[in-house]
């Protein structure tokens, strides 16, 4: 019973220490908004959530033969088998997604040597976020092949494209933090190579702001 409350106990820790780099990169951090699975080919999201579903399976795993595991492997198990198993397995997994983004990154960036980026503002208060997200490129839900999500935007394939715009809203720390679209708007234009494009919600007119610069690096 004392080794089953321990391990709450460090789960507990590890949580809170998750929302406390959490809290202080996306406060403290130029950093605002990370690379989402949106835009990822099926086989990369597949592979995500494969090695996603084996960590939780390790995890199980390690509380079921807690005993046997401990008595097989003195030496590697002697703070516990679950905090070893879980943090193990969880710097794993970080490490394959980071490696799965860089991966589909290279390839976008491969197949699409002239594009432009897209900087969406994105505003991240104590317990609310709100900014710009896309609804569709060309009819595309998420403009999944014609644009590749990464840090605080997008990366756009150069010419003209039919965006839809989001401005969104959600409350952090709810139990079904679902992103609520407050208005949505398509703008057509011609994306130039090299240039990066800043968007920006106007709420009270219902509409976006977007300046280009073509001396900033993509």
């Amino acid at each position: 019973m004392e080794s089953f409350v321990e391990h709450i106990f460090v789960l507990l820790g590890a949580s809170a220490l998750v929302i406390a780099v959490f809290f202080l990169v996306f406060h403290f951090s130029p950093v605002r908004t990370l690379p989402s699975m949106v835009t990822l080919r099926v086989k990369a999201i597949l592979g995500i959530l494969a090695a996603t579903f084996l960590t939780v399976v390790s995890v199980v795993l390690s509380v079921r033969y807690n005993h046997e595991l401990q008595q097989l492997f003195p030496n590697i198990f002697e703070y516990g088998v679950l905090p070893a198993v879980s943090l193990g397995a969880v710097i794993l997994l970080s490490f394959l997604i980071c490696f799965v983004f860089k991966y589909e990154k290279a390839v976008w960036l491969h197949r699409n040597p002239k594009r432009s980026r897209l900087m969406l503002q994105a505003v991240n208060h104590t317990f609310k976020v709100k900014g710009v997200s896309i609804g569709s490129i060309d009819g595309i839900n998420n403009g999944r092949g014609i644009s590749f999500s990464w840090f605080d935007g997008r990366f756009i394939a150069a010419g003209k494209h039919k965006v839809t715009f989001q401005f969104y809203t959600y409350r952090k720390l709810r139990r079904y933090a679902a992103m609520d679209i407050v208005y949505t708007k398509d703008i057509t234009m011609e994306f130039l190579p090299g240039a990066v494009y800043m968007v920006e919600a106007r709420p009270g007119s219902k509409n976006f702001y977007v300046t280009r610069d073509m001396k900033r690096s993509i």
